[in-house]
């Protein structure tokens, strides 16, 4: 199994997964980070987890654009079977022990995961669910969403619907979701193994703001035309997830919306 993790200035973050990936019982594994040209000590500290990770790769991307890095990786990787992966992910011992049972036992070309999140509170776990039961739900019926932090897929089926489409910078799951869907395969969302899903970008931009933002690419995914550039890079260090195109007066009808019930949340908690 190959794992592949894109980064950029990521020095906080990245090595507590490179520790998490060395303490997993499941071992039959490599890790490839690719770095899209880091001003921080990203690379070095990556490197320095050689000795716990022997089968650690740090390549560099000519520039920092998640898809261009993630399919930078599928190029060095040498598993048949892939794991992409955040840097700000976190894991448990057994994860990639269950993990492994998970896609032996689901007969899926794609698995993805619950997850919790990194700091455990009412709120938190209430939107985590909510965002679970929801790609649960749309999976089983129809599925157009892939949460990019962490799914596994078979690397001859990544490559036959032609990796990550790297002239589009917002989305790149959910265009790779319906081509592999469109080519037959199958995707499923298990409930465990879960892994820890950080919300450092809602903690830094404030609950509202980053619903409102995040509802805001969503619905520019959904309408698909009447487009306008808007540029979020707040979102995503690197380019990918950070751009992203909307019409004004549906986006502004549906933002009110989303806003009003995170308001309803939020005096809830």
């Amino acid at each position: 199994m190959s794992i592949i993790i894109p980064t950029l200035n990521e020095e906080k973050c990245l090595p507590r997964l490179l520790r998490d990936l060395s303490r997993q019982i499941y071992r039959d594994f490599e890790v490839i980070v690719v770095d899209g040209g880091s001003s921080d000590k990203t690379v070095k500290l990556a490197r320095s987890f050689s000795p716990s990770l022997p089968r650690l790769t740090v390549t560099f991307s000519p520039r920092p654009h998640v898809c261009h890095q993630r399919n930078l990786g599928v190029k060095t990787a040498k598993g048949k079977i892939l794991m992409f992966m955040d840097a700000d992910s976190r894991l448990d011992p057994e994860f990639l022990l269950g993990a492994r049972y998970r896609w032996e036992t689901s007969q899926a070309e794609v698995l993805s995961f619950w997850f919790k999140p990194d700091i455990i509170n009412t709120r938190n776990e209430s939107i985590a669910l909510a965002v679970n039961l929801f790609r649960e739900l749309q999976n089983n019926l129809n599925p157009r969403y892939l949460l990019e932090a962490l799914f596994m897929i078979k690397k001859d089926r990544f490559l036959a619907a032609g990796g990550f489409d790297e002239s589009i910078n917002y989305a790149e799951g959910s265009q790779l979701i319906r081509t592999l869907v469109k080519q037959g395969n199958v995707s499923k969302i298990v409930r465990d193994p879960v892994f820890t899903f950080s919300f450092r970008r809602l903690r830094r931009m404030g609950l509202l703001t980053m619903a409102g933002t995040m509802a805001r690419l969503e619905l520019s995914n959904l309408i698909g035309k009447n487009y306008q550039s808007f540029v979020a890079k707040k979102i995503y260090p690197m380019v990918g997830g950070s751009q992203f195109r909307y019409n004004q007066k549906a986006k502004n009808q549906f933002v009110i919306k989303i806003k009003k019930l995170l308001m309803d949340l939020d005096r809830d908690f």
